[in-house]
């Protein structure tokens, strides 16, 4: 059985670094395309949506940028839930300052040596393009994080334990902490 890929691979959107900037249906200020339709999928959807499956998998074999933008997110995903389980967050007020300042947290990306996922996309073609890559990633962390933290805090002091168990599998073999 293969990864899941996302349903965006036709988008017509910008790409920097081999990457899609798709539009996010999201009030988090930033240069992502707003998503009017609040019924419409979008990529952060798509991310929650596959995100256990996918970290069943070893290997993924690329098809589009939106694919690049779907392991970014899904590898940032297992980043958060990993300094979920490291702080021991149990409120979903916690988890929301936490994401929040992971978010603005500057993790490694394409371009940087550091990059665990450095073999899946393009280096930048010069600096305007990694900001623009960085600051896309930035509204769309901040959002992921809202919206994880809807999902693993349905009730205070209760975390799903069904999203905490991929918090101790790497995605790909790789991750952005150790």
């Amino acid at each position: 059985m293969p990864a899941y890929h996302s349903s965006f691979k036709d988008a017509k959107c910008e790409v920097y670094c081999g990457t899609a900037i798709l539009p996010l249906k999201t009030k988090v200020k930033g240069p992502a395309p707003k998503e009017l339709d609040e019924n419409k999928e979008d990529i952060i959807d798509e991310v929650l949506k596959f995100f256990k499956s996918n970290m069943l998998f070893r290997s993924y074999q690329v098809e589009s940028p939106a694919d690049r933008t779907l392991i970014y997110l899904t590898m940032y995903t297992h980043f958060l839930l990993k300094h979920t389980e490291n702080k021991k967050t149990t409120k979903k007020a916690d988890a929301d300052k936490l994401y929040f300042q992971l978010s603005e947290e500057a993790l490694p990306g394409p371009g940087d040596s550091s990059f665990a996922l450095i073999a899946f996309y393009d280096k930048p073609r010069d600096t305007n393009e990694k900001k623009q890559w960085d600051s896309y990633m930035r509204q769309a962390k901040e959002e992921l994080g809202l919206r994880l933290a809807k999902l693993i805090f349905k009730e205070d002091g209760v975390a799903d334990k069904y999203w905490m168990q991929f918090s101790k599998r790497k995605f790909l073999g790789k991750a952005f902490i150790n």
